[in-house]
């Protein structure tokens, strides 16, 4: 917890560094305060506006500062790999990295990066790794920039609220284009049938005691098998060459070549794909899936956000990139996948369901055994010379944590602000902790208990991820969701543990959540979630509260410019 906490701090105080930032994340950080003197509804929304004339005066002033970023739309992974090797965010060592089953050096390597706000590579000096020998992205996502920059921005909070607002707005989504298979990259090289030998033709590397490795960067497609409409997901699957059966069984020879272990959650469905595998299953038939490896990616932040079941997240990625992303059909099932991708897989899912693990998960534990359906591979397709993908899921933060935390952001702020507009922003840790911040408190408030009444709404928010939140915040606008001292500060003095929590003693669990009980796939289904009201409790228990003693923004600016070169 201290490593974790020291990291989101220093990460969180370095994506509003004022050299740094963009010029509305510097109007945020105005708004972040300390209230002086007894606070009522009037003093708070003044010292709201001053810091937003603050806010806007800074962000004018620093705004040339600001390294632009104007950038809409990545063709495919190659084109952002290269705009990061160019901004200086991408390195190549020549240094060889163990990445052995048992003997590898890559989970130590993903905590020296992500530990440090450590660049993108791509490793091409990798030893003890089997199957094809490919360049290996690692680290793509691995900071809050990074994350930010998959959708043209270089600011977490202004990528985080357009992903919001396009959510929100469909009419903002842009429908995929389809194109011929013959302009389509991901065609280059066909393979289909008994030619495909997984063991041979893709990367296998090793994280950690993970005993299998993984297909880690698969945008997976499926369709309804009742109304045939898309879904887009982001899955990894298991591959079983060299893989040891956690329960001492053996593999079917059969799937070292062409089967993958899907990570679906389907009994009970726990995702979108999980419906249509469940459904496609008491229908008796197999499902038809298709899976994209290293697209461009704004694919990749779209596909792991919780959209309302039915949407198309292809359409919603084209509102993000603000161009409609190519696609192409496929060879064998009647899908539609990224037409720009490194590897596309096409196939069934296959009921028979098989132990896998250890796996290492992301909320930092091994599972030890998990068991999921197989995916018979009956064609790939790939570009030439393609990329492979690899990454790690650990104690947080890890390389894919923050594209995998904004679309939990994004779904979270777009549902409350449609009916809640007194919310300004959510905030959700590398440890899925979810705090929201008010842009009112004390007196300001529309009506008493109002927190609990923002805590109840994150439980029954639209989206997949919010109703599993199993600690949840909710803090003032004087109250930095992005510092945890901030928010403790709060917790520890605007909240008595009885009067002002909530206890749900049966919500959904985030479903690797070691701590819950575990259904009969090895996932938890049900946990208790607790919920903090951080406001002040005006008008709930008092008329005016204690002086808050610290400097005011503008205090603080005014000295450090007194002192400018003094200190250095």
């Amino acid at each position: 917890m201290e490593a974790f906490v020291s990291d989101f701090g220093k990460d969180a105080r370095a994506s509003r560094d004022p050299d740094a930032a963009g010029p509305g994340e510097l109007a945020f950080q105005s708004m972040v305060i300390k209230l002086s003197g007894p606070i009522t509804a009037p003093k708070l929304a003044c010292h709201v506006k001053d810091s937003l004339l603050l806010g806007i005066s800074t962000a004018v002033g620093q705004a040339r500062q600001f390294r632009e970023f104007s950038r809409m739309a990545f063709k495919d992974m190659r084109e952002f790999i290269a705009f990061l090797e160019e901004d200086g965010q991408l390195k190549r060592p020549d240094v060889p990295i163990k990445a052995g089953r048992g003997n590898n050096e890559l989970q130590a390597l993903m905590r020296h990066l992500c530990n440090n706000n450590g660049p993108a590579l791509v490793l091409d000096k990798l030893e003890g790794n089997k199957g094809a020998e490919l360049p290996v992205l690692f680290n793509i996502f691995g900071t809050r920039e990074r994350t930010a920059m998959t959708i043209g921005l270089r600011d977490y909070r202004e990528a985080k609220i357009k992903h919001a607002s396009i959510l929100a707005d469909k009419s903002s989504w842009i429908e995929p284009r389809l194109i011929d298979a013959g302009d389509a990259p991901c065609k280059e090289v066909r393979i289909e049938g008994n030619d495909i030998e997984l063991d041979k033709q893709i990367p296998h590397v090793w994280f950690g005691k993970e005993g299998p490795s993984y297909v880690t960067n698969a945008i997976t497609i499926s369709k309804d098998p009742e109304t045939d409409v898309r879904n887009v997901g982001w899955y990894r699957y298991t591959q079983f060459l060299d893989a040891p059966h956690p329960l001492g069984d053996s593999y079917p020879d059969e799937f070292i070549k062409r089967y993958l272990s899907a990570f679906y959650w389907w009994n009970p469905p726990m995702s979108h794909i999980g419906v249509h595998a469940a459904k496609a299953a008491r229908m008796g038939k197999p499902l038809e899936v298709a899976f994209a490896a290293i697209c461009e990616p704004a694919i990749h932040l779209a596909a792991g956000t919780g959209a309302n079941y039915g949407d198309d997240e292809y359409a919603y990625a084209g509102g993000l990139r603000g161009k409609a992303l190519d696609v192409v059909k496929c060879e064998t099932v009647d899908l539609e996948v990224p037409a720009t991708a490194e590897w596309i897989f096409e196939g069934e899912v296959i009921y028979e369901e098989h132990a896998i693990g250890p796996h290492s998960n992301p909320v930092g534990y091994y599972d030890l055994t998990q068991v999921f359906p197989v995916v018979k591979v009956n064609c790939i397709t790939h570009r030439r010379n393609p990329l492979w993908y690899a990454t790690m899921e650990m104690v947080p933060p890890f390389d894919h944590n923050y594209i995998a935390i904004m679309p939990l952001e994004g779904e979270l702020l777009s549902d409350l602000r449609n009916k809640i507009p007194e919310v300004s922003d959510v905030v959700v840790t590398p440890n899925m902790h979810y705090i929201v911040q008010l842009n009112v408190d004390a007196e300001s408030k529309p009506h008493p208990e109002f927190g609990k009444y923002v805590i109840h709404a994150v439980w029954g928010a639209a989206g997949r991820w919010a109703r599993t939140a199993k600690v949840v915040t909710v803090v003032g606008p004087d109250v930095d969701p992005y510092d945890l001292n901030s928010v403790e500060w709060a917790i520890m003095t605007r909240v008595q543990p009885y009067s002002d929590t909530l206890i749900n003693k049966s919500g959904q669990a985030m479903v690797l959540d070691p701590s819950a009980i575990k259904g009969p796939q090895g996932g938890a289904a049900q946990s208790e979630q607790i919920g903090y009201d951080a406001t002040i409790k005006i008008p709930e228990r008092f008329s005016e509260y204690a002086e808050v003693s610290n400097a005011t923004p503008q205090e603080v600016a005014a000295i450090a410019e007194k002192l400018k070169g003094v200190l250095d």
